[in-house]
């Protein structure tokens, strides 16, 4: 399990399943989760979770900090080697 995702892997994970339904794909908006995959990266490169952290960042990013339906990871952490053995 690797402990440490660069921003890019991050943005390219969440591009490529695009959890928020942004159609970042369809637009060819690459950079679309830039930002969130530079938060996330920085929470686990402070030791944080990768699952927790994308979980925090989303739920920031897009829910006002609530909570959210969090099967939308489950692709994400699957395409950076982390989903569910």
């Amino acid at each position: 399990m690797n402990s440490r995702y660069s921003v890019e892997q991050i943005s390219q994970a969440l591009f490529e399943t695009d959890p928020m339904n942004t159609c970042c794909k369809e637009n060819d908006c690459f950079d679309e989760y830039d930002s969130v995959a530079g938060d996330i990266a920085m929470r686990v490169a402070e030791g944080e979770s990768l699952k927790r952290a994308l979980m925090t960042e989303i739920s920031q990013w897009f829910f006002d900090g609530e909570q959210f339906d969090q099967s939308r990871l489950e692709p994400v952490l699957e395409v950076l080697g982390e989903g569910e053995q």
